[in-house]
């Protein structure tokens, strides 16, 4: 048994709010391990983080006799294993050590992004988020069941994972507007055994604390270009308003209700009604609040010079800062090139003076500054000094920092550039040189019909490796162990399985090109139902069709018809079932329209009577190429079918079956 001694250096370098902190000094508490605890300014890091966690450069880091441990839950199974004595953590059982490691990181995985929508978003995606919480919550307290703690009567492992979101608890029910304890007493009355716990009651903040914490984390977390623009000029007028954070990749409906021509942000909303873009608003927001600091000067030439340059600021910087770390070779050094003019010319403009204004700070230097935020990231990825070429832009930039309303509004540089990966992947931007890209299939399935759609939609290369499901491969088998079934996507050496799923897998790898899903939630949610439908519905039906014979077969029949039916009405009189836009829905569904001939060889009846929009819908989705390359031909589909009747594939059991040979 090993004791802390006066030789350990126990160090805990951490953020105040955080419930991933909380764990490491609940667990260094419950061990009696004192340690020298140094709160950290996450939006200004310190030398000493960067240094001992250079990979994610994130907190908590536990420092022990000068070794770091990153990430919470290992940390917390560190100091079990270095000071066994008192209290342990894990239990000794190997399954039930398995077992708490699993609801540790279902709490990871599955509690903590739901939070950050209940007091980040607004609307459906905030409900959204609730609602996913509570269901993650329920399953939890499930667990516990009746049990003082998630381990029985010890404390352990899965309480330190989880208690520490206890003190947030306060803040989710207000921005969420509703009850925890109301929906899941139990784990209510779990958190407040734990607080009687000295370790963790001087380990939790106080939660109101928190609740006066969050707006003003929210403020900070922006990292928008324009809209600090926006923020800069209120905060210059003393303009108290409601942040609401956005997420451009899932657009929440009042984005798209208050700006419904561009979709985008910043929108500022001045008693319910919507002014965009953001220099329009900077404007809007000096002639409706005139007193305060003037943001454009009275004399109307000196008016249009400071339009003119803010004007000049839009139309050069965007695409240019785009090009620096979003492209590569010629491209970005060519861009780089022409970044570096922009900023001579408006660094000729600047002259001297102390603001684009003079003296005084204004338009054009609210148009400017939001990119001094990114200008760390222009370095890095174009690989060059922004000071070394324009230091006068860059000792301007600095008098700004130092006014309030500059320094609360723009983000910080390191979190910005830390933003630039997940950017590129989110937008399409990484080069997919590196990807590789992998599809066991087989040629007649419905649901491999799918992915491949999907891939081609993306123009994605993939190496396709057509399998035998009468004998099937050691790849396939190692890949998708659990159901041994194809369509398998194998990306980057990572099995995808499920058809809808890589489907939305690729559509969220690759979203540059034509989206699969709508952004609006609530259409992304119908898309998934009548994808859904569709996997439910069709599958067994279409196997009676050629499986069966009498009695079966007309009732397999009819009701195949029936669900055809209910398709068509939800298709209407529209294009695709997204409206214009050949998407999720007809991924879904496409692949069928291969077997419709064996389907009414084997049925004794027409489609295209019953169903005439339907047809019409599949005539229209095959002159796309993605659908043309990837369907197969109904011939031969029609002609494959005596074979597998003749291998009395109908007769076996649905477990050897492989999913698309259900619905044959």
């Amino acid at each position: 048994m090993r004791k802390a001694t006066m030789a350990d250096e126990v160090i805990l370098l951490d953020y105040w709010p955080s419930m991933f902190g909380m764990r490491t000094r609940v667990a260094l508490e419950e061990k009696n391990i004192k340690f020298d605890y140094r709160e950290q300014d996450l939006f200004n890091k310190s030398p000493i983080l960067l240094e001992m966690n250079p990979v994610h450069k994130k907190i908590p880091v536990l420092i022990h006799n000068g070794k770091p441990v990153c990430e919470s839950l290992i940390q917390v199974e560190y100091i079990d294993e270095t000071w066994p004595g008192g209290n342990s953590f894990l239990p000794s059982d190997p399954y039930q050590r398995a077992q708490a490691k699993f609801w540790g990181d279902f709490i990871d995985k599955k509690v903590y992004g739901p939070t950050r929508l209940i007091w980040g978003a607004k609307g459906e995606e905030q409900e959204a988020g609730t609602k996913e919480f509570i269901e993650m919550l329920k399953m939890l307290e499930s667990e516990l069941g009746d049990k003082t703690y998630f381990g029985g009567e010890t404390f352990g492992y899965v309480d330190i994972a989880m208690i520490g979101f206890y003190c947030w608890f306060d803040v989710l029910e207000k921005c969420g507007n509703f009850s925890i304890e109301a929906e899941c007493p139990k784990l209510i009355a779990w958190a407040k055994r734990c607080m009687k716990r000295e370790s963790v009651a001087k380990s939790l903040p106080d939660s109101d604390k928190i609740t006066k914490f969050v707006p003003e984390l929210k403020k900070k977390i922006g990292i928008d270009t324009f809209g600090v623009r926006t923020r800069i000029a209120l905060e210059e007028k003393d303009i108290k308003f409601d942040y609401r954070e956005q997420d451009l990749f899932n657009k929440s409906s009042l984005l798209l209700e208050m700006n419904p021509v561009h979709k985008k942000i910043p929108v500022l909303i001045h008693n319910g009604k919507p002014v965009c873009e953001s220099l329009i608003q900077v404007e809007y927001i000096d002639e409706t609040w005139p007193g305060k600091i003037p943001l454009l000067p009275s004399d109307p030439y000196q008016r249009a010079q400071a339009k003119f340059w803010g004007d000049f600021i839009d139309k050069m910087v965007p695409g240019l800062v785009r090009l620096m770390w979003g492209a590569k070779g010629e491209e970005q050094e060519a861009g780089k090139k022409e970044f570096i003019e922009m900023l001579k010319t408006v660094e000729s403009e600047l002259g001297d003076k102390t603001y684009f204004g003079g003296e005084a700070f204004g338009y054009v230097d609210i148009a400017l500054i939001g990119y001094y935020c990114w200008f760390d990231a222009f370095e890095k990825y174009g690989n060059f000094s922004i000071e070394a070429e324009c230091p006068k832009i860059i000792a301007w930039a600095k008098s700004c920092m130092k006014r309030d309303s500059v320094a609360k509004s723009l983000p910080d540089s390191e979190k910005v550039t830390e933003l630039v990966p997940e950017l590129k992947k989110k937008m399409g931007i990484e080069a997919t040189m590196v990807d590789e890209v992998i599809l066991l299939d087989y040629w007649p399935s419905m649901f491999g019909v799918r992915t491949r759609i999907a891939l081609e939609e993306k123009n994605i290369k993939f190496d396709y490796i057509e399998q035998d499901l009468c004998n099937k491969s050691a790849l396939l088998l190692e890949m998708n162990p659990v159901h041994k079934k194809i369509p398998v996507l194998i990306h980057n050496g990572k099995p995808v399985c499920e058809s809808l799923i890589q489907v939305e897998y690729i559509d969220e790898t690759w979203p540059r090109e034509n989206p699969i899903l709508p952004s609006d939630p609530y259409q992304r949610a119908q898309a998934r139902f009548w994808g859904d439908f569709i996997d439910k519905m069709l599958p067994g039906l279409g196997k009676l069709m050629w499986g069966v014979k009498g009695e079966e077969q007309e009732a397999g029949k009819k009701e195949f018809v029936e669900m055809l039916k209910m398709l068509e009405s939800e298709l209407g009189d529209r294009t695709y079932f997204g409206g214009e836009t050949f998407g999720y829905v007809d991924i879904a569904l496409i692949g069928f329209y291969g077997w419709f001939d064996a389907f009414e060889k084997y049925g004794n009846f027409s489609i295209e009577a019953e169903c005439p929009k339907i047809i019409a819908w599949a005539k229209r989705c095959v002159k796309r190429d993605s659908v043309a390359k990837s369907l197969p031909d109904s011939e031969k589909v029609t002609e494959l079918v005596p074979e597998l009747k003749k291998k009395k594939r109908v007769e076996v059991t649905q477990s050897i079956l492989p999913p698309w040979i259900a619905p044959l």
